[in-house]
This record gives C-alpha cells, structure tokens and sequence, in this order.
C-alpha cells in the first residue's frame, strides 16, 4: 500500500536537486539573448505656461553628466534668410554688455550651444554639463540669455557684410511645397536689425516642446525645472501651427538641368514619418542610394540630405560628376540617370531586389543605432531634425519603440514603407546654380 507520508526525495536528493536548478537558471541567464539597444525611460511634465518637457534617459547614463537641453519652435515661414540671420545673432555676442559669443562665455563652464531649422520648425539646443559647479552658473546664462537677447547693432552690420544672404539650403523645398496663393502672401522681409527682433519675439510665441536628454539627478532636476518654469515667462505654446503650415500642394514641375554642369541637384517629396520602421527604411534607402552612385565610375561624389520635418519631409541629393570627355559624359550620365530614377520607385532600388544587399545594409544601420542610442547629442539631434512634437512619430514614441522596431525588422517591412513614403510623382531634378 502507497505510504503517502514518505517523502518522493531524501534530503541528500532534494539538496542536490536545488543546487542543480540554481545552476540552469544561472546558465539561462548567462545564454539568454540580450537586447542591445539601450531601454529608454520618458518622463514628461508641463512648464507653468503649459510647455510640455519631454525626459528620456537610460540606465547607461547613471553617474553621467552631460546633459541635452533643446527648446524648439514652430513657426512657418518661407524667410529662410531671417531665421538664419536671427540664431546667428543670437549664437553672437547676444549677451548684454558683452562683446564675446554666447559658447565662448558657455565654454569654461563645458556648455555649449547650437541651433538647426527648417521650413516647419527652429530648434534652440545646448549641451551641459550637469556637475552643480558647471550647471548653476549656465543656468544663470540661460536664464539672462535666452528670454531678452541683445542683438546689437555693430554685431548686425559686421554679420551683413560678412554673410551672403541666401536661401538655397531650403530653397528647392519650396518648389515641392508652395504656399497657397489664397493666403495672405507677403514678399520676403528686408533683413534689418527690427526685423530680426521681431522674428525672435515670434519664436518665443511659438515654443512647441522643450527635451531633456540625460542623466539627473534629484537636484540636478529642481534645477532645470525651476529654470523652464522661469524661462516660461518669456516662451509661450504655440497656438497657430496648424492655421499658418504650408499647403500640402506638390509642385512636379521639372526644371531641365544644365547638359555642361558637373553637379545635378535631385529632389523628391516624402509623406511624413509615421512609425519607427519608416525612419529605418529611410536610413537603410539612402545609404544604399550613396554607396549605389559612388561606385560608378561616372560620379565622383555623391552626398545625400533628409529634412523629415514634421508635414513636409523632403530629400535632396546631389551628384558630383567625374570630369570626362564630353562624349563620354553624355553617355555615362544617361546610364546614371537611370539608376538615379530607379531610387525613386520603391520596385527598382537595388536593396529592395536584393536580400543579401539588405541584411548587410541592415546590418550596418543596426551597428550604428546601437552606438548612437548611447549618446544624449543623438537622441537630441533626433528630437531636432526627424521626431519634432506634433508629428506622427514624436521623440517619445520613438523612444518607447524604437527597440521593438529594429529587432523585428525585415525585408518585407522595408518595401512596404518604401511604396508609402516617397511621392514618386514629385521627382524632379533641379537646375544646379
């Protein structure tokens, strides 16, 4: 008869039994994949003007102190001269009673600051140094610096001389994305110090998001909160965005280019980034794109730029051409040509076709992530140029799924995003100046 008070294991069996699943849990642990790319915690908040702040940070960067801080704007203008005109008096000697650059006042204390636009958006970024010795006393800057710039007038008139007004970093965006002629259209304003004041006051009336990226601190955070609501006095949320944004009206007009210029200028428009998944493909695209044209032995150099900004993202890439016989040209330019085209239909790019092509492409993308995720600056250039607040793929969604995205990428993935992305319709190449 079964005696069910015996126990199923002596006391030697069951010690052993125990060190023995301590083992396979610590094997498990040790052969268990790993994700490489760092996790990212988002914490947000609202200034006392209603600013919403946006925290990421990670566990790598415990015991750090670099710290990103970047106030950005909306603010839609085609006056591409003013904007630049304006962040490079304000990146002057925009400090009261001061005759030195805002980062050589920034630079003893490891701070300093930079600036990006476009069409859509302006951004205002600084990199700190969050020790409480270096921080305190940039703040202090911040906070005397940022609200009431001087732009002075001897700084004016040497920056005039000295700097060739032009538009043509964002120039062929407005051939791509025209203002309605129903709207209010005013001619460009005459750059003159009054209206560099007024376009700064306009920035500040149109604050969109402040990011943090970085380690902090209990203290370190009381510090920068105190600071923004501060500075919150001065910068409002902008109210306007949608009411003053550009027409989503293409322009596929294409204007021939020069048969005798070496360099040939292509634009196409994108729809804007709504997943994770589209911002790789674009990265996996255009490095297939540049590596595609450099090996020919028609191009010397080709170089590649992506404004994904938030309504209207664009590419542009230019084609530096080897310097051959004329008859030569002709020919090899006609068989560029068409390689070029072939980038613009997601059915005809190389990496689409091929599959060793895209793993290795792939691969290269995921080895950059990997290194780039750890490094605040990346993750505050993103929040600039490719995930601005209001968009369809803002810097938090990025952050929280960026992970899921890279791991889970494939090849059918990549095809798909290409047929949604790119406006073949609006391919054109531009006349080179």
């Amino acid at each position: 008869m079964f005696n069910n008070k015996k126990p199923l294991f002596s006391r030697p069996a069951l010690a052993a039994l125990m060190v023995l699943s301590t083992l396979v849990i610590w094997v498990l642990n040790l052969t268990a994949p790993t994700n490489p790319f760092p996790t990212m915690n988002v914490t947000t908040w609202n200034t006392t003007s209603g600013i919403p702040v946006i925290w990421l940070s990670q566990e790598s960067w415990q015991n750090t102190n670099k710290l990103e801080l970047r106030f950005s704007f909306n603010n839609n203008s085609q006056d591409t001269a003013l904007t630049k005109a304006t962040l490079a008096l304000l990146m002057s000697d925009s400090l009261p009673l001061s005759t030195s650059t805002i980062n050589q006042r920034l630079a003893p204390l490891s701070a300093k600051v930079s600036s990006y636009y476009d069409l859509e958006s302006q951004t205002i970024g600084l990199t700190l140094n969050s020790e409480p010795n270096y921080l305190s006393p940039t703040l202090d800057i911040l906070k005397q610096w940022l609200p009431s710039p001087i732009f002075k007038p001897r700084t004016f008139d040497r920056w005039s001389r000295q700097e060739k007004i032009s538009t043509t970093q964002l120039g062929p965006a407005k051939t791509l994305f025209p203002y309605t002629q129903s709207k209010k259209n005013t001619p460009p304003a005459t750059i003159t110090l009054d209206a560099v004041n007024q376009y700064y006051a306009s920035l500040q009336q149109n604050t969109a998001a402040i990011f943090i990226i970085g380690n902090m601190t209990e203290p370190t955070k009381t510090a920068i909160k105190t600071t923004l609501d501060t500075l919150s006095k001065h910068f409002l949320l902008t109210t306007n965005h949608s009411e003053t944004a550009p027409d989503r009206q293409i322009n596929n007009t294409t204007r021939p280019s020069l048969n005798t210029s070496l360099i040939k200028p292509q634009i196409i428009a994108l729809t804007p980034l709504s997943s994770v998944k589209e911002w790789i493909s674009l990265q996996i695209w255009a490095t297939d794109l540049v590596n595609t044209l450099n090996n020919q032995t028609s191009i010397d150099d080709t170089k590649l730029n992506l404004t994904l900004s938030a309504k209207h993202p664009w590419a542009q890439w230019k084609i530096q051409y080897a310097d051959q016989q004329q008859s030569v040209n002709k020919n090899t330019h006609s068989m560029a040509d068409i390689t070029i085209k072939n980038f613009t239909d997601p059915s005809k790019i190389p990496s689409v076709n091929d599959k060793k092509r895209f793993t290795l492409l792939l691969a290269n993308v995921k080895k950059q992530l990997k290194q780039n995720a750890l490094d605040p600056s990346w993750w505050s250039k993103l929040a600039a140029t490719s995930t601005q607040e209001g968009s369809r793929l803002t810097l938090e969604q990025f952050a929280k799924h960026y992970q899921g995205a890279i791991n889970t990428f494939n090849q059918d993935d990549y095809k798909a995003a290409l047929k949604t992305l790119f406006i073949t319709s609006s391919y054109q190449e531009i006349q080179a100046n």
